[in-house]
């Protein structure tokens, strides 16, 4: 025997195919069972081939390898009772229990026939494992016809993990399978069979491989109470790497037919925006308690527009923009399945553009805010505000600091009158002065010039000059205790004063839009305790209390009137929707305010904390990918009455959650009926000057949690409960299911508003996609503090399926929705 150069490539990719590539080297001469390694000519890693038997049939030039083939390259293996190789046709046969195991797979066949030179191949009766997705493809036969086209014949797939010998889950069954790689599978006269009983008749299928490929998505149905049965089918359009749209036709039996279409775009790494149209042709009034007599007409256009834009200039200059605009103020009221959105007073617009400068950043704001449960034409919009802000600077090198705000802004509104306000705020300062490294002092000073082009009462310009002066002392104590493990415990004390003066202006001319508006005089004490004990173990650290403790005291006189925000009181001047001037009681004030306190007693310091971004579109969301908060934690928040010796506002939060088997949420809230403590103003944010009006107790509760049960489902709950009136404004019920390989799920949800109910499932199949409607973001929100990145959850969790990141915005060139 002598050996000779061989080079083989076989592929298979995707669903039903695994990239290999398999290089055989130089065969050196063996005997017996006794593999000869040898290195390859091109450098490629040495092949090893062990065998029974191997002959050199010289006049056919054919290698036959016999009995425990066993072929190695690398990670690549390959075995077979028998192998052939014809050099010529550059054809190789491998027979007999033919397994190939590299990193990405594992595929098994009776018979593998590959061509080297055409790189074709036929696997019969073979089948194919894919580490990447969990996919197990089988079939009769089993073709590659070049390096993207494969076709498998009588065959069938799953992603489910099943021991050997037994049933999976779920699986797909075929006729005929083609795949084009990286761009689609298709396949005909299929069946879903659950525990190989066919269920679900599927005469054609096509299914993108790419992770943003242009194509429908599964079909939405569900049911509300109020509005009858609803289906909703989406398209999505993969416009190019950076681009995407989706198209979604919807239909209510008894409200009315329409579209959702969603735009995201990316400009750059740091630019990028996310739009959302929602069209509704109303046929019906919605049958929606509390606001069903509104004199609207039940043939109308209703709609609603909001998005986000962030565009990334330069370094020192960026723009951004918010959109939220519906075509009518009961739009959210009777559509939105967000208990937030229906309760909000306006939808706010906003585009603000700023530039960094070598002193300071300026900035350009536009605002407009959409009266729904309260303003109307007449509300002020700041249509525009220009403003020059520059931090505290060294003023000829020396302690004392310059800072200064200024901004100018037009206020505009539909009906009454506009007008103009330019307002200047120098401020002195200075670096902390210590005394003896125990007590430092911060004496501050501002001045104040506000120009308005009229008054709340005639047109005649109005000016108002006051000024700010405040002095702050602070400390810190802390102490260190060292355990005998090494671990410690810090103990810091800071206590701080801050005394403040606002001499008494007049303002009983202008007209009262902002905080800058209504400079109430000031002259006040604040004192405040801070408390906390932190534990350090090695590298991390757990909060065990954070306790703050704030007063202030009266020097001069006390508040005799406060402002009235009651709905329905009419102010002096103006109208109920924009009040120039709001109405006011009398109060009998005091001298020390009520004494606040803000206790968290546990750990408040998440690795990362969670966010969500609500969308407008009848309660849209969209997760952050951020790990929920996994914590124990009870925040307190709480104020005093020194004088009645009670709680005039109790305010507790708690959190506990054990691993990712359960979790409790609870909160309470309680404010006893009388004045409402004001806290903080433009000033100070930390002092207590003023009262609002009297007003009724409320008491209030929330509850949520989750938990797992031991036969796969996942069950919770959030609710909210108003005690005081003896009823609950919403109260929202999940479930999920999932199998034990977690390669199919079933989540189920019931939420429940004060004027209507709904419910409706949502079903995943692992690697192949999951359904999506209105309830999906409730179900997430409430078990995914539980569920965080596990595989075959119905929605886009992070690490995806099978460790796909999530991006809720396609990236430039990456990956971004199936």
């Amino acid at each position: 025997m002598s050996g000779f150069p061989v080079l083989v490539r076989m592929g298979m990719a995707c669903w039903v195919c695994l990239a290999v590539l398999l290089g055989l080297g130089p065969i050196a001469p063996a005997s017996g069972a006794d593999g000869v390694p040898s290195a390859s000519a091109s450098g490629s890693p040495p092949l090893d081939v062990t065998a029974d038997r191997i002959d050199y049939l010289q006049d056919k030039e054919i290698y036959e390898a016999d009995g425990s083939v066993v072929v190695k390259q690398g990670s690549l293996r390959l075995t077979a009772d028998h192998m052939t190789i014809h050099s010529l046709p550059g054809v190789l046969v491998a027979t007999g229990h033919v397994r190939l195991l590299d990193p990405k797979g594992d595929l098994a066949s009776d018979r593998l026939e590959l061509n080297v030179n055409t790189e074709a191949g036929v696997l019969t009766h073979g089948q194919v494992y894919l580490n990447s997705s969990n996919t197990l493809v089988e079939g009769r036969l089993l073709q590659r016809f070049s390096e993207d086209h494969y076709r498998v014949k009588d065959g069938r797939f799953t992603n489910c993990d099943a021991p050997k010998g037994e049933t999976p889950a779920w699986r797909f069954q075929f006729k005929d399978l083609d795949i084009d790689v990286g761009d689609s599978v298709a396949f005909k006269d299929g069946w879903l069979c659950v525990t190989d009983i066919p269920v679900l008749p599927i005469p054609t299928m096509t299914y993108p491989l790419s992770i943003r490929s242009t194509g429908f998505l599964i079909p939405n149905v569900g049911y509300d109470n109020r509005f009858g049965m609803h289906a909703q089918e989406s398209f999505f359009w993969a416009i190019n790497p950076s681009q995407d749209l989706t198209i979604s036709p919807s239909y209510y039996t008894r409200l009315g037919y329409g579209s959702d279409f969603e735009y995201r775009y990316v400009i750059d790494r740091l630019s990028r925006g996310q739009w959302f149209l929602s069209y509704l042709q109303q046929t019906q009034l919605p049958n929606v308690s509390g606001v069903t007599n509104t004199g609207q007409d039940p043939n109308m256009a209703r709609g609603l527009i909001s998005g986000t834009h962030t565009q990334q200039f330069t370094p020192d200059w960026l723009l951004r923009v918010q959109a939220n605009l519906v075509s009518d103020p009961n739009y959210l009221q009777q559509l939105s399945n967000s208990g937030t959105q229906r309760a909000l007073p306006s939808a706010e617009n906003n585009l603000l553009t700023t530039r960094r400068l070598p002193y300071g950043n300026v900035y350009l704001l536009g605002q407009y805010l959409q009266p729904l449960q309260s303003g109307g034409d007449d509300t002020f919009q700041r249509l525009p505000e220009i403003g020059y802000t520059m931090p505290n600077v060294s003023l000829f090198n020396s302690p004392l600091l310059l800072g200064a705000d200024t901004n100018y802004v037009n206020f505009f509104r539909e009906e009454g009158f506009t007008q103009n306000r330019v307002d200047v705020v120098p401020a002195l300062a200075t670096d902390v002065i210590d005394f003896g490294h125990i007590v430092g002092f911060t004496p501050q000073t501002k001045f104040r010039e506000v120009y308005y082009t009229r008054g709340a009462v005639d047109s005649s310009s109005q000016h108002r000059e006051t000024f700010w002066a405040a002095m702050e002392a602070t400390s810190k104590l802390s102490r260190r205790y060292i355990a005998d493990d090494g671990n410690a415990l810090l103990h810091t004390i800071e206590p701080s004063v801050i005394y403040e003066y606002v001499p008494s202006t007049n303002q009983s001319q202008l007209t009262q839009i902002d905080q800058v508006d209504d400079l109430p005089k000031k002259n006040l004490v604040t004192y405040m305790l801070r408390s906390r004990v932190l534990e350090q173990e090695g590298a991390r650290g757990f909060n065990w209390l954070d306790l703050t403790l704030a007063q202030s005291y009266h020097v001069d006189g006390v508040q005799t009137q406060a402002r009235d925000f009651t709905p329905g009181v009419v102010p002096p001047l103006g109208s109920v929707t924009q009040p120039l001037q709001p109405a006011t009681t009398p109060v009998a004030g005091k001298k020390f305010s009520d004494l606040w306190m803000r206790a968290v007693i546990g750990n408040n310091l998440p690795q990362i904390l969670p966010s969500q971004l609500e969308g407008q579109g009848f309660g849209r969301a969209l997760g952050s990918g951020y790990r929920p908060v996994i914590n124990k934690y009870l925040t307190v928040d709480a104020f005093f009455d020194p004088y009645r010796s009670t709680v005039s506002q109790f305010n507790t939060d708690l959190r506990f959650q054990q691993s990712t088997h359960w979790y409790v949420d609870i909160g309470q809230r309680y404010t006893r009926d009388g004045n409402r403590v004001r806290r903080g103003d433009i000033w100070n944010p930390i002092s207590f000057n003023e009262v609002y009006a009297p007003t009724a107790e409320i008491q209030f509760l929330t509850a949520g949690g989750g938990f797992r049960t031991p036969w796969g489902w996942t069950i919770g709950g959030k609710g909210y409960y108003d005690i005081k009136n003896g009823k609950s404004p919403e109260y929202d019920i999940v479930a999920l299911y999932q199998n034990p390989c977690k390669c199919w799920s079933l989540g189920l949800y019931y939420l429940q508003f004060p004027d209507r109910a709904q419910y409706n499932f949502m079903f995943s199949l692992t690697g192949i996609g999951w359904t999506e409607n209105y309830g999906t973001a409730v179900l997430r929100t409430i078990l995914e503090p539980l569920l965080y990145g596990e595989r075959g959850l119905p929605w886009a969790a992070p690490g995806g399926p099978y460790g796909r990141a999530e991006t809720p915005i396609p990236p430039p060139g990456g990956a971004g929705r199936r």
